[in-house]
């Protein structure tokens, strides 16, 4: 694209800056002239700044003002910068990120867009440190130390940032293809680590510059920030990035996944069903599924406490691991979701298969509350070491959702479709009420017992069973309440049979134990309308047409079910009206986003994998291995092979003529690596085993060279040639690949020059 077709949209975070922002306006306005420019400042001042900003706008169109109120703030200000992104969109084809300051000189924005316009560059960042650039703004010995503190500390935990020398610039301008599709999440005033890290760049340049002393106003930096500045990498580090090495890699591709659940059939329970239903979607869309539940481990049962031990077992489990592209935790499950995502952190990251946290309920049991709630806040921060959490409704979206962290999908449970069946008749002044569920304190039984006792125009029904049912039970006899009976458990048929004969499901419970209620959908279905307890997730089923009533609520509850039985043309609209909504639930849908989470933390694993084989001055295995074939023979092909030493068949392997491509058995390199020493593999091989991997293989010659990754895997580094490449592989080309590989790991360039000899 011609420098002057290029659209350019420019953003600027400012808070207390109205003395500076008139300047870098004019200053701008003169260095972009014959340019398609816009400048968008995100305003989070709480001065002047934004009367000036607002003038601004009104006599130049080219400027936008967003001002962001207190509360919309968190995340600093690399969430300003993420909040322009997201404004400008498609309507730009280069962002440019620079300060309000004038610490950011604006002619250094053309050497920027230049680079990007003509040099081929994805991302092109302004640096203190690269040539004549200057650093000498910071002002303060303190200053400069900390910036180079920090600068090392993102080159040594974050790969991806070595080809830049300064990560930590505030000054930057990218492509937007580059952001397209990604999910940045900052947290602090470093958003270029998130570019250098999630971003889908493959080449980065940099301009040096000077940066200028303060204008006017005070730094935005602090020891506040360094802390922020400090998780942001720890999280970058584990959490991984997306990058260039998600491109469309696993699309149609059958994963294998592992369900981790506290239930699952034969168990009759909600959650049970939710999993059976889930697995039977995947499979349906081609994915291989297992599930283990809480109970094949030993557990201890006292009342509601279950406690597993599921982290005794932990040794046999993580050999299964590597069969796994995903692993989907259920819970949360004490004992067994936070042991789980505890110990999973203790892996390699590349070994490390995806993991999605699927958020059910919180925690929450009569007599132990501050216990239960200091284990929810547990859970929440370890649900965002997974790759993605999943929820089932807006509400539990709100609570675990974090501005640096893990991505949340709202998700909400299937409900499989019935046979058609005739509903009962209704019958006026009167309303059929269904109970479904277990029998346990939390569902609010009791207090659906006192709602309904004399009001004889509702008839109730119990499904279910549980430890409450005596109790239960022996009340209903003891206080002669002669409209509510035990139906105890029902098969499949005679269930949905209860709720074609209902006019009402209840779910009563009491605390956020409950956050969905999947029995809601299911009487929905069948014409039931929902009459449910106001909890977070419960309300998103019922409200559109049902009714909700305060939890633990005597009163509330008595009034709601009354209220339907005296009104039989609410009943009727609301019946038709679930019966609506619960038809968009189906297996399919839950299916389908399920599919594209899994496959998400997929690729956040092969991500990893990527970045755990590759030399860090580059931005992904195929442009390192293109650099090598030219270096140590032009005509061959090159190729990474990742070898869990633990489960060799199942390598990851990336090759030089197209994208990550996984392959089952890689018998030569897996060879190569249990031995862990170069193998030069010709004509003449006297190794009678090497021999047949490379008849096998087809291969007329092969260079061979290992490197460690860690205690349990090996990178197998390869050159082919075949018959029709002209090409015989020789001792100087193994020698030359091995010289060639020491030097990448160092951070040089790979090139063939002065590299002869001998290893």
């Amino acid at each position: 694209m011609p420098i002057s077709e290029q659209r350019v949209a420019i953003v600027v975070p400012t808070r207390h800056e109205a003395r500076n922002v008139q300047q870098l306006h004019e200053q701008l306005s003169a260095v972009l002239t014959g340019r398609h420019w816009r400048i968008v400042f995100v305003d989070d001042s709480d001065d002047e700044t934004t009367d000036v900003l607002e003038t601004m706008a009104a006599l130049d169109e080219r400027v936008t003002v967003l001002h962001r109120a207190a509360e919309q703030r968190h995340g600093g200000l690399g969430s300003a910068v993420k909040f322009g992104i997201d404004f400008v969109g498609s309507a730009a084809d280069v962002v440019v990120v620079m300060d309000g300051d004038l610490q950011h000189p604006p002619p250094v924005v053309l050497g920027l867009l230049d680079v990007l316009a003509t040099g081929g560059a994805d991302l092109a960042v302004a640096s203190r440190y690269r040539g004549a650039g200057s650093a000498s703004g910071l002002g303060g010995a303190t200053r400069h130390l900390l910036s180079r503190a920090c600068r090392t500390c993102a080159h040594i935990w974050l790969p991806r940032s070595r080809p830049v020398t300064d990560p930590l610039s505030g000054f930057f301008a990218v492509r937007r293809e580059v952001l397209q599709d990604v999910q940045l999440r900052p947290n602090g005033y470093k958003i270029l680590l998130e570019i250098l890290e999630r971003g889908r760049w493959s080449r980065a340049e940099e301009v040096a510059y000077e940066f200028q002393p303060r204008n006017e106003g005070r730094s935005k930096a602090s020891f506040s920030e360094g802390l922020r500045f400090l998780r942001h990498l720890w999280l970058l580090r584990w959490a991984g990035g997306q990058g260039a090495w998600h491109d469309h890699v696993l699309e149609g591709e059958p994963l294998r996944a592992l369900i981790l659940t506290s239930e699952a059939p034969p168990v009759v329970s909600g959650i049970s069903r939710t999993v059976e239903m889930l697995k039977e979607g995947l499979v349906a869309r081609g994915h291989d599924v297992d599930v283990v539940s809480r109970a094949e481990f030993p557990r201890l049962l006292f009342r509601e406490v279950r406690l597993s031990s599921f982290g005794l077992f932990w040794p046999r489990f993580r050999r299964q691991l590597p069969r796994y592209d995903v692993i989907n935790v259920h819970g949360p499950v004490p004992t067994l979701t936070e042991v789980f995502l505890m110990l999973a952190l203790t892996l390699p990251r590349h070994r490390r298969p995806g993991v999605v946290y699927t958020h059910h309920s919180d925690v929450a049991i009569s007599g132990i509350s501050t216990l239960c709630l200091l284990y929810n806040k547990l859970v929440e921060s370890l649900a965002h070491t997974a790759d993605a959490i999943v929820v089932t409704s807006g509400d539990y979206r709100d609570k675990l959702a974090r501005a640096q962290g893990a991505p949340v999908y709202v998700v909400p449970w299937a409900v499989r479709a019935p046979a058609p069946r005739a509903r009962a008749p209704h019958v006026p002044g009167r309303a059929r009420v269904l109970f479904v569920g277990q029998l346990r304190p939390y569902k609010g039984l009791p207090q659906l017992l006192s709602a309904v006792n004399g009001a004889d125009e509702l008839e109730v029904s119990v499904v279910g069973d549980g430890p409450m049912r005596p109790e239960l039970e022996l009340r209903v006899k003891r206080e002669g309440i002669d409209n509510v009976r035990f139906l105890g458990r029902l098969e499949e048929d005679a269930l949905w049979e209860a709720y074609a004969n209902a006019d009402v499901v209840v779910l009563p419970s009491t605390t956020t134990a409950e956050a969905f209620g999947l029995v809601l959908m299911e009487g929905m279905q069948l014409g039931c309308v929902p009459v449910a307890s106001d909890l977070p997730g419960v309300r998103h089923v019922a409200a559109p047409t049902g009714v909700l009533v305060d939890p633990g609520d005597v009163e509330s509850l008595r009034a709601a079910l009354t209220g339907l039985a005296a009104d039989p043309e609410r009943l009727r609209q609301l019946s038709g009206a679930s019966m609506e909504r619960a038809s968009l639930y189906r297996i399919p849908h839950m299916a389908e986003r399920y599919d594209h989470v899994f496959r998400q933390a997929a690729a956040h694993v092969r991500a990893r994998q990527s970045r755990a084989v590759t030399p860090g001055q580059y931005s992904d295995p195929r442009s390192f291995l293109l650099d090598l074939t030219k270096a140590v023979a032009p005509g061959t092909k090159a190729s990474i092979a990742l070898i869990d030493l633990t489960a060799p068949g199942l390598a990851r392997v990336w090759q030089d003529d197209r994208e990550e491509a996984p392959i089952n058995e890689v018998p030569l390199a897996a060879y190569v690596a249990k031995k862990f020493k170069p193998v030069l593999a010709g004509p003449e091989v006297d190794d009678p085993e090497l021999a047949k991997l490379m008849q096998d293989e087809g291969l007329s010659s092969s260079v061979m060279v290992p490197f460690r990754v860690d205690r349990g895997s090996v990178a197998v580094v390869g050159l082919r040639a075949d018959d029709d490449s002209g090409v015989v592989l020789r001792r100087e080309h193994l020698n030359r690949t091995v010289k060639l590989l020491e030097a990448a790991r160092r951070g040089a360039p790979l090139a063939a020059k002065d590299l002869n000899g001998e290893a």
